[in-house]
């Protein structure tokens, strides 16, 4: 077959077929529109279902990305007509196949960078080893993605709607490329692994998909909610010396907007702003108002959480041992070296804490980082531990132990291997000891940059991490036999309290995490968190 056809709802596709190995190969059918371009009127709406087109399409080149800036260039790139999404398949429906379980990957880089359609980034060809169909997907990003002005027109977390528009069409189309639409499985890394625990707390998407993993990522986060977006959208047009104070008027603004100068004018508005903790990217998701619009979510997530009110499946969640690593990058490496100078720890810490208990609270901070246990020899290791816990893993401690409170089974990891595939921390070159955040994902997704000199234990780490995540989607079980790449039984957290695997060279079960760092971010998502 030199050139696949597959006919979806709309019209018919024209693929390709990808080799792995001499032995093996994959299908990619590339660039298919999940939901119609959300260009002039459909500027910052909710998704609407994708148009039919005649003959056979061609779909095998990559897609428009979303727009953005880009970090290196600070220029726009993408475009505004960007929700399409790819399908990668070991095999086509024929009389004697089975269907394959699906997994639908969400890419990560704060709702306001990234893609999640480019082969050199996010190559399928691990996971569709194990026999898995996988679909990966763009959605709107920045304030194109997550403008909120309370009204129809923008109503606020389009680019989360845009993920459920995918899970929709995932639904109607992918027994065409052999995938089961009954065994579903979602999953992404960083704003990825939040936007799966958002999947989760959303009643749109309800019998959408069927297992999810979140990777390094939480609703709970201090950088992937924000409830002022109308005020912060309403900063941009000061940028161009105007004052507008009328909903209606600042929605006609932003709709009459040039693409690039929106975006620019938006990250210049993030850029000003001073804010607590490490991380912040300002246009992300919110909790919407009632109104005459199918909302995204309307609850605080943290009682969303507490009080079992979200789609009950298998769920495996984790991080980075040195998430915070991440803070030695250019972007944030002066918030650090703040830290490290003042050792302050109050300035850093996104919850907005009693007058009363401050002096209390900055002692209790320093005893936890600065008189702690030690993992590493570095004399800003506790910086990184507090931003690790400030930014990532205080907020998915609480988030998964609350699933698990209202849910069975949830399994629960900490990645801490050091290896050649470690993703982030190669791509932004930082020369540390231990995973940093996002690591994790080089062990399962391809990345053309990280192929060469792989080691032996690189290696196994990556069939292990593929294999888990793939009997996950298979069965609802990431271990469901021992053998020699499977070497521990992954226990999910039990009644009884936390079990989590630890991931490194070799895999082994956890009772216990961070003591006092975890039980202090316990206590403040508690009694601190406001949606």
């Amino acid at each position: 077959m030199s050139s696949p056809i597959v006919k979806v709802t709309e019209g018919q596709l024209s693929g390709k077929i990808c080799k792995i190995s001499e032995d093996r190969q994959y299908f990619a059918f590339k660039g298919i529109p999940y939901a119609k371009p959300p260009l002039g009127e459909l500027r910052f709406t909710a998704p609407e279902p994708p148009e039919p087109w005649e003959g056979v399409k061609d779909a095998t080149k990559d897609c428009n990305i979303c727009a953005q800036l880009d970090r290196e260039t600070l220029q726009v790139v993408g475009n505004e007509d960007c929700l399409y999404l790819n399908v990668y398949t070991p095999s086509l429906p024929s009389s004697d196949s089975s269907p394959l379980p699906v997994m639908v990957f969400y890419h990560g880089g704060g709702f306001v960078f990234g893609s999640g359609t480019d082969d050199a980034v996010h190559g399928p060809d691990y996971l569709i080893e194990k026999d898995v169909v996988v679909v990966s997907l763009n959605y709107r990003l920045g304030v194109l993605g997550f403008l909120s002005l309370d009204c129809k027109e923008a109503p606020g977390n389009a680019g989360l709607k845009d993920q459920v528009q995918a899970l929709k069409w995932v639904q109607q189309n992918i027994k065409n490329f052999n995938g089961d639409p009954d065994n579903v499985t979602i999953f992404g890394i960083s704003a990825g692994g939040a936007s799966v625990e958002y999947l989760m707390l959303s009643p749109m998407t309800k019998g959408l998909f069927h297992k999810a993993i979140a990777q390094s990522g939480s609703s709970l986060l201090p950088w992937s909610q924000n409830n002022k977006i109308k005020e912060l959208a309403a900063k941009i047009p000061a940028i161009k010396k105007k004052i507008i104070t009328d909903n209606k008027d600042l929605l006609k603004f932003l709709k009459n907007m040039p693409l690039k100068d929106l975006i620019t004018s938006s990250m210049l508005v993030l850029a000003s702003l001073k804010y607590q903790g490490g991380i912040h990217f300002g246009f992300v998701p919110t909790i919407e108002k009632e109104g005459d619009w199918e909302p995204f979510i309307t609850k605080s997530t943290y009682d969303l959480l507490l009080h079992g009110e979200f789609n009950k499946v298998p769920y495996m969640s984790g991080f980075c041992t040195r998430e915070g690593l991440l803070m030695l990058s250019p972007t944030y490496a002066a918030i650090i070296e703040r830290l490290c100078k003042e050792k302050e720890f109050l300035n850093h810490l996104p919850f907005k804490i009693d007058d009363t208990v401050k002096v209390d609270m900055e002692t209790k901070l320093k005893t936890i980082y600065l008189e702690g246990d030690k993992q590493y020899d570095e004399i800003d290791s506790y910086a990184i531990d507090f931003f690790s816990d400030v930014d990532f893993i205080g907020g998915i401690y609480v988030s998964t132990l609350l699933i698990a409170k209202n849910n069975s089974p949830v399994y629960f990891y900490e990645f801490s291997y050091d290896g050649g595939l470690n993703y982030l921390k190669k791509k932004m070159n930082i020369n540390r000891q231990g995973a940093c955040h996002g690591d994790d994902g080089g062990y399962l997704i391809k990345t053309s940059m990280l192929q060469d000199n792989l080691s032996d234990t690189d290696k196994l780490v990556k069939d292990r991490m593929c294999l888990m995540w793939t009997n996950f989607a298979k069965y609802g079980d990431p271990t469901p036999k021992i053998d020699n790449v499977i070497t521990t039984t992954w226990e999910p957290i039990a009644e009884t309290g936390l079990a989590y695997l630890f991931i490194d060279d070799k895999m082994s079960m956890k009772y216990e995490m961070y003591g006092e760092r975890m039980k202090l971010f316990k206590e403040l998502y508690e009694k601190y968190y406001k949606s």
